[in-house]
């Protein structure tokens, strides 16, 4: 199975608390069978009890490991999940490290083959870096960008970007303007005062994307949308 230009796909993206809140499986179970794509920030899985395939083996499974607890065999991290098998993948973790518990923050970057293309579609899914400075957050960032620049076929980028001051906000808007990515907005948007979750594409047609008010079994609401992709990406984007 491919990704094939001309038709619809779904993704959601959540950052699940860890798991925490009472009913997040049940909504998790519900929700994920609507979605071609689903993108995880702060997933926790338990390596003694449940291997990546046990989530669904509809979906090839990427994880982008931030920490692990040896203690009790768990790992937190981000987790994408995909109906379309990626090509190869891989997870890097930012240049700076939360205080206090000197943890990364991780993003994993998903390649997928397109249906009579050359080019591939590049999925990332991030947890940036939370109580840092801007310029921790800049440079966590500009290695992203960095892929951004290289990748010349469509891309999608997703995550918990921690976007709790106006500089963030104009750091992570004005890259995203030179890597040609746009914010996808959504149809019932009301947050206002703090951000902190967002989507971006470029070589994608939105079809539609809404919040997904009605979930609480996390401490951040997920986003839902439907795009398809081009038929022809751009290219040329600057650092």
């Amino acid at each position: 199975m491919l990704f094939e230009s001309g038709q619809d796909y779904g993704v959601l993206s959540w950052n699940v608390f860890k798991s925490k809140k009472k009913n997040w499986f049940e909504d998790f179970q519900r929700l994920h069978a609507i979605y071609d794509v689903l993108l995880l920030q702060e997933a926790k899985i338990n390596f003694q009890t449940q291997a990546l395939d046990a989530f669904d083996l509809d979906y090839s499974w990427v994880f982008g490991e931030s920490f692990a607890l040896d203690r009790c065999g768990s790992s937190c991290g981000v987790l994408t999940g995909s109906r379309v098998h990626t090509r190869h993948a891989f997870n890097r973790h930012g240049p700076v490290r939360e205080p206090l518990l000197n943890t990364p923050k991780s993003a994993a970057f998903s390649f997928y083959d397109i249906a009579d293309s050359l080019e591939q579609f590049l999925i990332i899914n991030a947890h940036f870096v939370n109580f840092r400075s801007l310029k921790a957050f800049e440079r966590q960032l500009f290695q992203i960008a960095e892929i951004l620049h290289a990748h010349k076929g469509p891309v999608l980028f997703a995550g918990d970007f921690n976007t709790w001051s106006i500089g963030r906000r104009e750091a992570l808007f004005a890259c995203m303007k030179r890597q040609g990515m746009e914010n996808v907005e959504f149809a019932n948007e009301t947050r206002r005062f703090l951000t902190l979750d967002y989507i971006f594409s470029r070589g994608l047609k939105i079809r539609e994307a809404h919040l997904l008010h009605d979930i609480r079994s996390s401490d951040h609401t997920p986003l839902a949308l439907w795009f398809r992709l081009n038929e022809a990406s751009e290219g040329g984007y600057s650092l």
